[in-house]
């Protein structure tokens, strides 16, 4: 399907748009309909991954870009590391259900950072399933605990819907946080009875 896995982005003639072979096991195991048409997976041999699902690399003058997709964690993001620049991998993190392995988890975020080698991690995903719900902090925990002892050369970001993440203008960002607000303060006289009420 990616037969070319390169493309120039027509808007902008500066960005590169590649893409790396996916990890998505669960789109190989998947139909496309649920209904009585559904095909009969056992027994078959899957189709090619890479018909069905690729990952991302948007090269920019900025910085290059690394949208996993929906993949599992494989040791061949180790491939890609070495096979492109990466400073941005977005990866997808859940709390996989009892007998469901859709998602990262929060360790599998942090190793995918280490094989590809980038300078930043967003989970993402985390918040967009309500039976893959997952808590960041358990990667911010972890990533603590274990980065001086792994050398990290990466961090975790972690941004809020709404928000915003510019690269290279935010690399030693950890956290978004939507402004909050008041920078005028006392800025013009207070309509108050009294400066007391302060």
């Amino acid at each position: 399907m990616y037969k070319d896995r390169k493309i120039a982005l027509k808007e902008n003639g500066n960005a590169v748009l590649t893409f790396p072979f996916s990890f998505d096991r669960t789109c190989i195991v998947t139909t496309d309909s649920t209904g009585p048409d559904r095909e009969e997976l056992t027994g078959v041999c899957p189709t090619d991954m890479d018909d069905k699902a690729v990952n991302y690399l948007v090269k920019t003058p900025g910085g290059n870009i690394y949208h996993s997709g929906d993949s599992h964690f494989s040791i061949y993001f180790a491939k890609h590391g070495k096979d492109y620049d990466v400073d941005v991998a977005f990866g997808s993190f859940g709390e996989n259900p009892i007998g469901m392995q859709d998602k990262m988890t929060s360790i599998d975020v942090l190793r995918m950072a280490e094989n590809l080698q980038c300078k930043v991690v967003v989970p993402i995903h985390w918040d967009v399933w309500t039976n893959f719900q997952a808590d960041c902090d358990e990667i911010k925990v972890l990533y603590d605990f274990k980065k001086d002892r792994n050398e990290y050369k990466f961090h975790p970001f972690f941004w809020q819907v709404g928000g915003k993440y510019t690269y290279p203008a935010d690399k030693d960002k950890i956290y978004y946080h939507h402004r909050r607000g008041f920078e005028d303060c006392f800025e013009a006289p207070q309509n108050i009875p009294f400066r007391s009420c302060l």
